[in-house]
């Protein structure tokens, strides 16, 4: 084909074309490669660590649950209680519990006369010199009810067991000895297989010294003893085993490897999760090849429907100019149409913001002038309360509902008073020193009435930050600690906790604000800041609700330079945290 004058720079604008393409399905190429490394590091390898921690945990769960169906087991603790007699029986017991869970070994050890039985007898004595005893001693000193141990199993030929030792008491809570069960090494290289199918991964243990405990039978990593032998990785292996690193990118056997490691404290060991690199870039090399070759095709086709398309579009452009005028003069029209709109739209907007205003304006004033009154009201029904005689008990209850309809309405009172009062003030906020603590004990002492009526403790934890400052204005802060505390008391049921804690915390004092109520979806918590704000969560004793307390706890904080966020699990309570700047 002949190149012209006016055809020539459509090929030259399709070279400049291909070009474009193949450096952006390069650099596309790079990015994907680079963000799949960043993601298997940073996410895929973490969760995929997390999910195996997360499963070991479930798989010896079940063990654990035997253990302690021992370690309460009244027949055993009965048995130990009378003195030891007749072994028969404690080994008979022991026998039924290894052939009925599938356990490789039970086992009970009495601290009255130190004998070790397990499901085939006396197997020997505990002493305090034998080293190999020193684990029993460990655990009859640990405050946690059991614990997980890694040791060899002298009654199963020494071979590696993980055992879990569970603490036996007596009736009276006096330490007894000590029950449990054990599984071998083996059968946890099993469920590592298991795991390594099931996420495509290569998982194994390594101890401290980095030497590879547990892998499975057919893993590539058999050839290796330790993680300092392993070339490339040896470099990493002291700062993963210090715990100063978690991750890793490394080269075997011509494929770069990533891998995450975590401590497993159950076992004492390193849980490492690696990831061939070579597997997962495989698409995303295809795709490269298969984008260049689509460019080469791109480019063609569309360097020839430009030469075509200049050829016939040429006749055509005189035509188009007029139509382009005409289309001028009528954006020109619109143009002034659409200035003529905006000019609208911004006195609308003036006026909206004018309407806006008048009703803060009037949200205060009815605020204001309803406050008096129900104040009145309130109190008239507390003295015709007094006098009303015992056995009324009618008149009584419809005096009471007085009341607390009046509480409700001096309670939106008070919550649109103090929305208005955030939304209005647009100045600089005075900031003053603040004694915390002081506002913090006044706060509890005025909610301290409403948790007595549900039974609820009100601790305060506070000794760190005595006598110390913040930097806040009093009554907004008051407001911010009176409506959390009231939303901890409302929610939480009756003989809850409530707990008011302060500590010093990266150049701030961090209050937290504690209960033990029904929590906060993760839905609710990304709304709970708004105003009216309906969240799933009820008053557990049919307390009212504004819908805007949290709302304007959050507006004050912001304009306070104050942080909050909330931590909660639905059914573990929550937390709010309050951290309050010690400077100006």
């Amino acid at each position: 084909m002949q190149l012209t004058k006016n055809t020539r720079w459509p090929w030259l604008v399709c070279l400049i074309l291909f070009a474009g393409f193949l450096t952006n399905s390069i650099s596309s190429y790079m990015v994907s490669r680079s963000n799949m490394r960043r993601t298997i590091t940073e996410s895929t390898l973490p969760l995929t660590s997390d999910n195996v921690y997360s499963e070991i945990q479930r798989d010896l769960l079940s063990p654990v649950f035997i253990s302690s169906l021992m370690a309460h087991d009244t027949f055993l603790r009965d048995w130990a209680l009378n003195g030891e007699i007749d072994p028969n029986l404690v080994t008979k017991f022991l026998h039924e519990i290894q052939t009925k869970h599938g356990t490789v070994t039970s086992f009970f050890i009495s601290e009255k006369s130190r004998n070790y039985y397990h499901a085939h007898g006396l197997l020997k004595q505990i002493n305090e010199e034998d080293p190999r005893d020193s684990w029993y001693f460990n655990v009859k000193n640990i405050s946690e009810p059991y614990e997980i141990n890694v040791d060899l199993d002298m009654a199963n030929k020494d071979e590696m067991t993980i055992f879990i030792n569970y603490r036996v008491f007596d009736y009276n809570g006096e330490f007894i000895g000590v029950a449990g069960v054990g599984l071998t090494v083996s059968n946890v290289n099993h469920l590592i297989s298991s795991y390594e199918a099931k996420y495509d991964r290569q998982i194994y243990f390594v101890d401290p010294d980095g030497q590879i405990v547990l892998r499975p039978s057919n893993s590539p990593m058999l050839g290796y003893d330790s993680l300092q032998e392993i070339k490339g990785l040896g470099a990493y292996a002291g700062e993963l085993l210090a715990g100063t690193r978690m991750d890793a990118t490394y080269q075997r056997d011509g494929d770069t490897r990533m891998l995450n490691c975590r401590y497993v404290p159950e076992l004492s060991w390193f849980l490492i999760v690696e990831q061939s690199e070579k597997a997962i870039l495989a698409p995303i090399r295809t795709q490269l090849l298969f984008n260049i070759l689509l460019a080469i095709v791109v480019t063609a086709v569309i360097a020839w429907i430009c030469e075509t398309a200049i050829k016939r579009n040429q006749a055509r452009l005189e035509k188009r100019n007029v139509a382009l005028t005409r289309i001028n003069e009528e954006n020109e029209l619109q143009k002034k149409e659409l200035e003529l709109t905006a000019e609208q739209l911004t006195t609308a907007n003036a006026t909206l913001s004018g309407l806006n205003q008048e009703k803060d304006e009037f949200i205060s004033i009815v605020a204001h002038d309803l406050r008096n009154p129900l104040n009145c009201i309130l109190g008239f029904c507390e003295l015709a309360a007094h006098d009303v005689p015992d056995p009324d008990f009618e008149l009584k209850s419809f005096v009471s509902d007085i009341q607390n309809c009046g509480e409700r309405m001096l309670d939106l009172t008070q919550s649109l008073l103090d929305v208005s009062r955030i939304e209005e003030f647009q100045g600089t906020i005075q900031m003053d020193e603040v004694d915390c603590n002081a506002i913090i004990h006044e706060t509890a002492l005025h909610f301290s009435i409403p948790a007595k009526q549900k039974k609820i403790s009100l601790e305060l934890d506070l000794d760190e930050t005595i006598g110390l400052k913040v930097y806040s204005k009093p009554d907004w802060l008051s407001i911010c600690m009176n409506n959390v505390l009231s939303n901890a008391i409302k929610y939480t049921p009756l003989y809850g906790q409530v707990a008011i804690r302060s500590r010093i915390q990266a150049g701030c004092i961090e209050v937290k604000i504690e209960d033990t109520g029904p929590g906060i979806s993760v839905e609710d918590q990304k709304k709970m800041f708004g105003k009216f704000a309906r969240l799933s969560a009820k008053p557990t004793g049919n307390e009212a609700s504004t819908e805007l307390g949290l709302y304007v706890v959050k507006k004050m904080c912001d304009r306070l330079n104050i942080g909050i966020r909330v931590q909660s699990v639905l059914g573990e309570g929550t937390t709010f945290i309050l951290a309050l700047p010690d400077k100006p």
